[in-house]
C-alpha cells in the first residue's frame, strides 16, 4: 500500500487592517517646498564669482562688465543677459556661467584675437578671425595687423560681427584661418576682398598676389609663400604673383620705366647775349665771296 503524500499546511491569509491617511504625508512636501524657497532667497545666493579665460581684463573690471551681482539669486542668473554684457566689451567672449551651490558663479570667458584691421566711419576696427569687432579707435594698434579693404560694412558695435556681406566675410575668414593655418600673415599688408570671386592680397613688399576664390585657399597660401621666399632671394620684390589655380605660382615681374635725363643747357650761353649782326659790304665775284675792302 501506497503512502500518501502529504500536503505541506496551507498558510492562513492574514487580513491586515489598512491604516488610515496620515496628514504627514502631505505635510512632507510642503515642507520641502518651503525649504527650497527659504535656501533659494537667502542661502542660494551670488557670494563669490570666479573668472575663467581672461587676461588682458581684471578680475574686477570682468566682473562689473558682466553684471552679476553679489547677493543675487543664483537661480535668476540670466545668461542670456550676461553673455550680451560680457560680448560687449569687444576684448571678451562669453563661454558659460557655472553655478556652484551654495554661492559661487564661476564664469568662463574666452579673450578675442587680434587678426586684423579695417577703416570704418573714421575709425579703425580691429576685429578677430571671425569678423567680430573687438575694439576701434582713431589711432592704429600697436600689432602689425592686416588691412581688410572692400567690405563695405554698413555699421558696427563691439563684440558683434561686422555689418558686411556674408560672402565678403567669409572671403576674409578663409584667407585669415589659412594664414594662420600656414604661418604666413607676416607676409600680408593688405587683404582685399571687394570681389569674393576675385581676392587679391598686397604683401609688405608690394607684391600683388591674385588668390582668386575662396575654394583651396591653403594650397594656394602654401605656393604664395614659397614663391615669395624664392622670388625674395633672387631680390624681386615688385610684381604680380597669380596662384588662384592652386597647383602653381604664376610670376609676372614689374617693368619699372627710367625716365630719359632731362637735357642740359650751357649756363653760360643762357647768360651771355647773343652780339648784333654787323654789316659788311659782299662783293660777289666768280672765285667767291670778298669781304671788307682789305680782303685778300
Amino acid at each position: 500500500m501506497t503512502e500518501r503524500r502529504k500536503r505541506p499546511p496551507q498558510r492562513r491569509k492574514v487580513k491586515r487592517k489598512r491604516r488610515g491617511f496620515s496628514p504627514w504625508l502631505l505635510a512632507i512636501p510642503v515642507l520641502l517646498l518651503i525649504l527650497w524657497v527659504i535656501l533659494s532667497n537667502h542661502v542660494f545666493v551670488v557670494r563669490n564669482v570666479e573668472v575663467v579665460g581672461a587676461e588682458s581684463m581684471e578680475t574686477d573690471a570682468v566682473i562689473r562688465a558682466s553684471g552679476i551681482r553679489l547677493g543675487s539669486k543664483l537661480k535668476a542668473l540670466d545668461d542670456v543677459a550676461i553673455k550680451a554684457s560680457v560680448d560687449a566689451t569687444g576684448l571678451l567672449a562669453f563661454v558659460e556661467a557655472q553655478r556652484r551651490y551654495p554661492f559661487t558663479v564661476r564664469l568662463v570667458v574666452r579673450e578675442r584675437s587680434h587678426d586684423a584691421i579695417t577703416l570704418q566711419a573714421g575709425k579703425l576696427l580691429v576685429l578677430d578671425s571671425d569678423g567680430y569687432v573687438v575694439s576701434a579707435s582713431d589711432a592704429a594698434p600697436e600689432e602689425s595687423l592686416p588691412l581688410i579693404t572692400g567690405l563695405r560694412a554698413t555699421t558696427y558695435r563691439l563684440g558683434k560681427e561686422l555689418d558686411a556681406s556674408p560672402s565678403r566675410l567669409n572671403a576674409m575668414k578663409v584667407v585669415l584661418e589659412a594664414l594662420h593655418e600656414k604661418g604666413a600673415t607676416g607676409y600680408v599688408s593688405e587683404l582685399n576682398v571687394d570681389y569674393p570671386s576675385d581676392i587679391q592680397i598686397v604683401t609688405r613688399t608690394g607684391m600683388t598676389v591674385l588668390l582668386g576664390d575662396a575654394k583651396d585657399m591653403e594650397k594656394k597660401i602654401v605656393w604664395m609663400t614659397g614663391t615669395l621666399q624664392d622670388l625674395e632671394r633672387r631680390g624681386e620684390t615688385l610684381g604680380r604673383l597669380d596662384v588662384s589655380s592652386g597647383t602653381k605660382a604664376d610670376y609676372l615681374p614689374m617693368v619699372v620705366a627710367t625716365a630719359a635725363p632731362a637735357a642740359t643747357q650751357d649756363t653760360y650761353l643762357l647768360n651771355t647775349p647773343t652780339p648784333a649782326p654787323t654789316e659788311v659790304p659782299v662783293e660777289a665775284v666768280e672765285d667767291g665771296p670778298v669781304v671788307g675792302e682789305n680782303a685778300i
